[in-house]
């Protein structure tokens, strides 16, 4: 016996005399729904256990026609445009296809599901509204969208939305079921619609967890690609052990693969005491130098930045290297080229300086000459006014010597080549003796205001630093006209605040337009004319103070001079301090010209 869902009776038709009409009504029910929550398991366990979800709509589908004793139907889902409207998407369909192209399209569409997305239709108007729609007479029906010419007839049409709690899940539709479809046929198949909504919701989560691990296996290739690809050497870490290194780490470390440096302990890749900057971490705006080691044994400097990440599930420490050794190279060249330059710029003054100091103490020093052989050659005694006069020429000549040893000595500290060395640097002495130096630019276009406050000596190397003072000090000689007048000023200041000590150059000069203070620490920007500056000065100023662990700032107005403040950190056990030297303010030059 074929069990079918409980009905009313067609119009016109009454039972039989004497049959046990409800009873066997009843039983027929009770068979029918046994029928379909037995399928229902089936499906449902099928599904649990990962069998094809295509294979498990084809069986509802067949279980839905056989239990409603429809001709055809389909089961499908009910998705959104990106305007928000509803469209079908079929997960099993009856082939009712009634010409060989149709027979086609439907081996070619409905394994991977038709869509239809007409809603003046019966099925469209499930999806509008979200109800169920009953059609025992579609020919005359207004919601019908008509059949096209060949396809099968439609004598009943039912249509029934599934929801979950947010919204319209899907729908079954199904036709032609002799005497039509009523609230009892609903009312039976509300399981089965609750089945099916399941089914979907499962399939859209595994949409998601599939388009989910498809995404992250595409960033996991895209970011391997690009720590691959990467300019930068990317080494990381756990427990002290290098667990991964990019092409570029491979190459800075001079290996020939990857696997040369899976396990190696920080320490062999290292100089002994750089392994911290490996360890902690620090900001893309604060790297550190390190000196890693090169498999042909030589040193390679470059820029870390390191942080804290978990890679492959578990936490690690990322360290993303930047060989800066050919860059350091290019620097000590352009440094020795800029000093040449303002050796260049300082040569006519320092050959005056010299010059002064060298004629009078010959001079002098071939009058005592003279005066001896006269005094030897006469036989006459040496008096006492003779003595005071060859006493003072001698003073003269003395100190005319000590200032040509004081010029040579400032010309070697200016010229030494100690890149790396530091050491205590006393700041006052130091601009003292860069002042000297520039002194014949400064003397004839302005007074020097000298404001030294108390200052701890700086650890730094003295050399580059005296570059950097003189290399502003003459900037600032050179800012102010030759006809500025009595008021053009040069003032260096010095002060301590926190741990920092600053100096600052300021010049009553011409000033700075705003829109070159943007690009005044450019490489070969100047503002000068041609064969006066080279456009290096403040950009090596400026690679110099912050290879110092310091900063450098310019403020300006045209018109009204310039201020450039050096920041320059004290050490954490600060040196001896320089606090002997009082403050002082000194617009005399004549202990400066001679």
């Amino acid at each position: 016996m074929k069990a079918s869902p409980p009905s009313s009776p067609a119009e016109g038709e009454r039972p039989a005399p004497g049959a046990s009409s409800d009873s066997a009504a009843v039983a027929q029910a009770l068979v029918a729904s046994n029928r379909l929550l037995q399928a229902l398991t089936q499906v449902q366990t099928a599904f649990i256990q990962g069998h094809p979800v295509p294979h498990l709509f084809d069986t509802l589908l067949s279980i839905l026609l056989e239990l409603t004793g429809s001709e055809y139907g389909f089961i499908g889902e009910v998705l959104r445009t990106a305007e928000g409207k509803p469209y079908l998407r079929t997960h099993a369909i009856t082939n009712i296809a009634w010409t060989p192209e149709l027979r086609e399209f439907y081996a070619r569409e409905a394994p991977r599901g038709m869509e239809f997305t007409n809603l003046k239709t019966l099925f469209g108007q499930v999806m509008v509204t979200g109800q169920p729609v009953v059609a025992n007479t579609p020919a005359v029906d207004p919601r019908r969208g008509g059949l096209p010419q060949g396809h099968p007839p439609l004598n009943a049409f039912l249509g029934l939305p599934f929801h979950s709690s947010e919204e319209m899940v899907g729908m079954v539709g199904v036709a032609n079921r002799a005497g039509g479809y009523d609230e009892a046929i609903i009312t039976f198949l509300e399981p089965f619609l609750a089945t099916c909504c399941s089914l979907l919701l499962g399939l859209r989560n595994e949409r998601r967890r599939h388009t989910a691990e498809a995404e992250v296996r595409r960033s996991e290739a895209s970011f391997r690609v690009l720590i691959e690809q990467s300019p930068d050497a990317i080494l990381i870490h756990r427990g002290g052990r290098i667990v991964f290194a990019n092409s570029t780490a491979v190459t800075l470390l001079g290996r020939e693969h990857p696997e040369e440096l899976l396990e190696q302990p920080l320490g062999v890749l290292v100089l002994t005491g750089h392994e911290t900057a490996l360890t902690e971490p620090s900001s893309a705006s604060a790297p550190r130098e390190v000196r890693f080691r090169h498999a042909s044994g030589r040193q390679v400097l470059a820029e870390v930045v390191t942080v804290f990440l978990e890679f492959k599930g578990e936490p690690a420490i990322v360290c993303l290297a930047r060989d800066i050794t050919e860059r350091r190279m290019v620097q000590a060249r352009l440094l020795s080229t800029e000093r040449l330059a303002s050796l260049g710029t300082l040569a006519a003054g320092v050959a005056h300086e010299i010059n002064t100091p060298l004629s009078y103490l010959l001079s002098n020093l071939n009058y005592v000459q003279e005066e001896f052989q006269a005094l030897s050659q006469s036989g006459a005694s040496i008096v006492d006014e003779h003595a005071q006069e060859l006493h003072d020429a001698l003073a003269e000549a003395l100190s005319g010597s000590h200032r040509v040893r004081d010029i040579v000595r400032n010309l070697k500290l200016f010229s030494r080549v100690d890149n790396d060395q530091r050491g205590p640097v006393d700041i006052h002495a130091l601009l003292d003796s860069c002042v000297k130096m520039a002194w014949s630019e400064i003397k004839h276009r302005a007074r020097l205001v000298k404001e030294y406050g108390p200052v701890p000596s700086i650890e730094s190397n003295e050399s580059q630093l005296g570059q950097v003072f003189l290399n502003l000090l003459i900037n600032a000689a050179q800012a102010i006209p030759e006809d500025a007048g009595e008021s053009a000023e040069i003032r260096l200041s010095t002060w301590h605040e926190k741990e920092t000590v600053v100096v600052a150059v300021q010049d009553t000069g011409v000033g700075i337009p705003e829109e070159n203070l943007v690009r005044l620490f450019d490489p070969f920007f100047t503002t000068k004319p041609v064969g006066v500056g080279t456009g290096l000065g403040l950009s090596i100023c400026h690679g110099i103070v912050a290879a110092q662990g310091g900063r450098i700032t310019v403020s300006s107005q045209p018109g009204q001079g310039s201020t450039f403040q050096v920041y320059l950190p004290t050490p954490r056990v600060p040196p001896a301090d320089s606090t002997h030297r009082e403050s002082v303010q000194d617009t005399s030059s004549s202990s400066l010209s001679g």
